[in-house]
């Protein structure tokens, strides 16, 4: 990157955050350049091998910070075009309103937001349906107010899980489907098509994936992309 090149916006870092906001400023014109501290995950199948990705850590960040105590620990980071979305559980909350005001902890009080949930809730249906979130609001009697339902249904329980979910609401608990961001396309008993991307495998949460099943995960910058390592490469 020549010194003289001119950028109207510069984002640091492609996860959730920094990749939709590329994805929103990308039909504007402006001239945007994404600076990440990796490159592009490999794919590979130890993408879904346990021992590679837990025990080895393959993908893991080599660093480690200090807490408190001055003790070390591995941060569980992942430095790659994606962020740690490529590793997460595709679990696609919004925070509840009581979240956004102030509430008293063991610890403390955590002050209330200049904003409030009624301020983000336009915001939080447009990233819903920009990833391609499966659910159905009004299932968590605690959720605030919403002004669309989910554009897809939510994914189906296994067996198991909605054992437990039938057992729980008979003792008068409220279970819900989690909100899930996956590019999934169900059959009437919950199995993925043969058109779906997402095949619901048992590797989510922690794998990254390998059909690029999460719409998060497999997102790929389409503006200007600049690998940035730090000097020395320290982090290692």
């Amino acid at each position: 990157m020549a010194d003289n090149e001119h950028y109207d916006v510069i984002i640091i870092g492609t996860g959730a955050g920094g990749g939709t906001l590329a994805h929103r400023l990308a039909p504007t014109g402006k001239r945007i350049l994404i600076l990440e501290r990796g490159g592009y995950l490999p794919r590979e199948r130890d993408n879904w091998e346990s021992t590679a990705v837990f025990v080895k850590g393959k993908y893991r960040a080599p660093e480690f910070w200090y807490d408190k105590h001055g003790d070390t620990f591995p941060p569980e980071v992942n430095y790659y075009v994606g962020g740690n979305t490529k590793f997460y559980g595709a679990a696609l909350f919004r925070l509840r309103p009581e979240d956004f005001g102030e509430l008293r902890h063991h610890g403390g009080i955590s002050p209330a937001w200049p904003i409030r949930y009624e301020d983000l809730e336009p915001y939080y249906t447009q990233a819903e349906h920009l990833y391609l979130v499966h659910g159905r609001h009004g299932e968590d009697p605690g959720e605030g107010e919403v002004s669309a339902q989910y554009t897809y249904p939510a994914v189906r329980h296994e067996p198991r899980i909605q054992q437990l979910s039938d057992d729980l609401e008979e003792h008068g608990l409220h279970p819900f489907h989690l909100p899930i961001g996956v590019n999934l396309t169900q059959d009437e008993h919950g199995r993925a098509t043969h058109e779906s991307v997402c095949i619901r495998c048992n590797r989510v949460d922690g794998f990254p994936c390998l059909v690029r099943g999460l719409p998060v995960s497999r997102r790929r910058p389409c503006i200007r992309y600049q690998e940035w390592r730090l000097p020395g490469d320290v982090l290692s």
